[in-house]
């Protein structure tokens, strides 16, 4: 079997069930015991770099790629980010009060923080540890690396979302805006997606592509599963994702399907 010395995880839809849980001990078992095997894991997520703090609060995780390739952090220390410019942001902020039908939750991603749209204050935000509202650009004063539009409430279908991604791409060439799952879309830097950067963060490590084993299940996570060694798909997963994996998980999501993948992949202990 091929010698892989990294990890890469998707978070929603992948290590998270429906409910947005994870067995935390078995998880923990996991990773200590790839740390002994000389294996890098990495957290590669579309979420905000606050909220996977939140999410990974108790485990030993120290890398991460958030905002879909946005931000590298090793060890609490931030080896790469890219933002969106102040006017591309703008332009975004003028455009989304044109779209149909408008969303159920539209929110900036910052440095430390989430800037959720004042429309939406009455809105739930579990997911958000950190997070203010704002009614113009003006307050918002932390540099911002991913736009989120979600409609969560009216759940739309998979191809009507995948196509309003396909329209922002062609109406902003400066961005890259991807199906993040869950009803939602992420808008990012032009030229950043979770590949790009895992490419940047493996090199730091002293490997390459060809070494990494990645799981995903949806859009924004297609690059990577191309790019790595060995893609997985969760049994989950969108079929774009499905159609371009090299396997395919034998569990889903809500039935622990990654964490069963790497005790086999890597002969873990299974207390």
């Amino acid at each position: 079997m091929k010698k892989w010395r990294f990890v890469a995880i998707d978070v929603d839809g992948t290590l998270l069930d429906d409910d947005d849980h994870y067995d935390v001990p078995r998880f923990n078992r996991v990773i200590h015991q790839l740390t002994a095997q000389g294996i890098y894991f990495i957290v590669a997520s579309g979420n905000s770099l606050d909220a996977l703090r939140s999410i990974f609060n108790g485990t030993p995780v120290e890398n991460y790629v958030a905002e879909n390739g946005g931000r590298i952090i090793r060890a609490d220390h931030e080896k790469f980010s890219r933002p969106h410019s102040r006017s591309i942001i703008a332009q975004l902020l003028k455009w989304e009060r044109t779209l149909q039908p408008q969303p159920d939750l539209f929110s900036l991603s910052g440095a430390n923080r989430t800037f959720i749209a004042s429309q939406f204050r009455n809105v739930p935000v579990p997911y958000y540890p950190h997070h203010t509202y704002f009614q113009n650009l003006a307050e918002v004063d932390e540099p911002v690396f991913n736009l989120n539009l979600n409609w969560f409430k009216q759940r739309p279908a998979l191809k009507w979302t995948m196509h309003q991604a396909d329209r922002i791409n062609q109406l902003f060439p400066q961005v890259n805006a991807t199906y993040s799952g869950a009803f939602g879309i992420d808008v990012l830097p032009a030229g950043i997606n979770k590949a790009v950067s895992l490419t940047r963060l493996v090199q730091q490590l002293g490997g390459n592509m060809d070494e990494l084993v990645a799981f995903g299940d949806t859009a924004n996570d297609l690059e990577m599963i191309q790019q790595a060694g060995c893609g997985y798909a969760m049994k989950n997963a969108t079929a774009d994702l499905l159609a371009v994996a090299d396997r395919v998980t034998s569990r889903d999501n809500n039935h622990d399907g990654l964490l069963y993948e790497l005790e086999g992949l890597f002969d873990l202990e299974v207390n």
